[in-house]
């Protein structure tokens, strides 16, 4: 991830220690929209499944240590652990790089799965030296063509990374950046505790303020947050098993200012 970080504005009720929303751009809620994109294996990979309520941790764990023996010869424990991610780049995803080193896993029974908190791994497609209309997931296929390996890696492109049709690619940052991600730049969104995600505006705060406040003495206060990769994880871990995500990542820890 490198020194990725995402700048927050939170408006807290320091009496109950409680985040009614934060005040968010595009990068804060292109990650939390990408979340939804993560497969099951990917999400236990990342957070650790010691650290997972109810039983998918279990099952992670089942799959790590069952016995190569017991696996069919033409399957790969690593498919279920370290399960791809279809994204072209995953820029979304950045706050979620770089922890762990993405070892590989084992096939022996030994129980040593994949290092805890490793990034998840980006879908590739390859194709065979002679560029025949086919692809494959692995390097290690053979074209049904030519026989040839089909080891020479090829780009994946989704229709959410390029241009409308009958428009030309625009050549500079803002265009790419515009392009890339889920929702408009330009644009503040009001993200409540739940990770409800709103465009925000003045009538929006001031009646969920208000909502808030009814029959309650409260204390409200801006306070800013620093979003990297120990927060990333934070957030889609709290996602897992809360209704109050900001206040758990942002006010349990002391990291607003």
């Amino acid at each position: 991830m490198g020194s990725t970080k995402i700048s927050l504005k939170l408006l807290v009720d320091t009496k109950s220690k409680k985040v009614l929303f934060a005040e968010a751009g595009k990068e804060f809620v292109d990650f939390v929209f990408s979340l939804l994109k993560l497969p099951v294996g990917a999400v236990v990979k990342l957070i650790t499944a010691e650290t997972m309520n109810g039983s998918i941790g279990r099952l992670y764990q089942s799959v790590e240590h069952i016995s190569a023996s017991y696996l069919l010869p033409n399957k790969n424990r690593a498919d279920l652990l370290q399960p791809k991610v279809l994204h072209p780049d995953a820029r979304e995803l950045l706050l979620l790089q770089g922890k762990g080193q993405g070892g590989q896993v084992p096939e022996s029974g030994s129980g040593a799965g994949a290092a805890a908190g490793s990034p998840p791994d980006k879908f590739k497609l390859y194709t065979c030296a002679g560029y025949c209309a086919t692809a494959a997931m692995e390097a290690k296929a053979a074209c049904p063509q030519c026989k040839q390996s089909m080891a020479t890696e090829v780009e994946l492109v989704l229709p959410s990374a390029a241009p409308p049709q009958g428009q030309a690619a625009s050549s500079s940052s803002s265009g790419d950046e515009e392009r890339s991600g889920y929702v408009k730049g330009l644009v503040t969104y009001m993200v409540t505790d739940g990770l409800e995600v709103t465009p925000m505006s003045a009538i929006s705060s001031i009646t969920l303020i208000n909502k808030f406040s009814v029959g309650k003495d409260v204390e409200l206060a801006e306070k800013y947050a620093c979003v990297g990769m120990d927060e990333g994880l934070g957030l889609l871990r709290a996602a897992l098993r809360s209704d109050t995500v900001l206040s758990d990542v942002f006010l349990a820890k002391k990291n607003v200012k």
